[in-house]
């Protein structure tokens, strides 16, 4: 609940008690108080979950990408000594 719909509600809830018997229960003001704290405490766990998941996942995404990169890095330097080992093999095969 937003501030300004608490303060709606207080205030029409003052003009019906002050009119005659009041119309509302005894305790409402302080049960809304309690929901809508309740549901700040909500809202801040599921953002604290989400930012923890979140970064979880870049942390794993990271790590996935950083073992890709270290296997294509070092496959191609393998690949790269092979291609000179050939190239000097064929060239010494020709008689030079």
């Amino acid at each position: 609940m937003k501030q300004e719909n608490l303060e709606k509600l207080f205030a029409t809830a003052r003009r019906a008690g002050g009119e005659g018997p009041p119309a509302i229960p005894a305790g409402f003001a302080e049960s809304v108080l309690r929901q809508q704290r309740r549901r700040v405490q909500e809202n801040r766990a599921f953002f604290r979950a989400s930012i923890l998941s979140i970064a979880t996942a870049l942390v794993i995404l990271g790590a996935v990408l950083g073992i890709n990169f270290e296997t294509s890095n070092t496959s191609g330097l393998d690949d790269q000594e092979s291609t000179v080992e050939m190239a000097y093999a064929l060239w010494d095969s020709v008689g030079n």
